[in-house]
């Protein structure tokens, strides 16, 4: 079983985002009394950028377990006296339902520069699981290990039989990863 977590230097940015985020939203509620519509706006903001706050350092902790099995995602607390993860969540491969490969950027970015390149782009990886009950699972492309999580989703979407719908099968050729020609292989050999 192989483990990927969030590199601590992709979260960063996204802390100092919603930091500045609350400094301004606070700011402006606290300097004064505003017209209604104005303190709703950035009430709204305020809260806006907490959830995006707590989004974040669930990312932080966020650890992702990978087999041939499944795939399994648990927040690890930030003690070593409390080993065990919160909201732990499993998604075995032969439950697979739906796998979505999404990229977020500059078109020219995502053909240009690639996928992890700094190009100021991202990609997301959705997963889900309708077996006992609904799962779903998304990870962005600065998760270590992402290429490797991809390539053992794609693989059991071919596994199961899944379809792949065109933007993920483009998406997944960025990647270098070519669903239809290793179904070919299989089929050939």
């Amino acid at each position: 079983m192989t483990v990927y977590r969030y590199p601590v230097k992709s979260v960063i940015g996204d802390y100092l985002r919603a930091a500045a985020g609350l400094i301004v939203t606070l700011g402006v509620l606290l300097s004064g009394p505003l017209p209604w519509f104005v303190t709703l706006i950035f009430w709204a903001l305020t809260i806006l950028f907490a959830v995006f706050a707590l989004r974040t350092l669930k990312r932080q902790y966020l650890e992702v377990s990978l087999d041939n099995q499944g795939i399994a995602t648990q927040i690890r607390p930030a003690s070593s006296q409390s080993p065990n993860g919160h909201f732990s969540r499993y998604l075995a491969w032969p439950e697979l339902t739906e796998v979505k490969l999404r990229y977020f950027g500059t078109r020219r970015n995502h053909h240009k520069e690639g996928v992890g390149t700094g190009g100021g782009g991202f990609m997301q990886l959705t997963l889900s699981s309708v077996a006992e009950r609904k799962t779903s699972m998304s990870f962005e492309s600065s998760l270590e290990g992402f290429t490797a999580i991809t390539t053992k989703a794609a693989q059991a979407a071919r596994a199961v039989n899944l379809g792949i719908d065109p933007a993920t099968a483009g998406n997944l050729l960025t990647m270098g990863i070519d669903i239809d020609a290793e179904s070919r292989e299989e089929f050939e050999a």
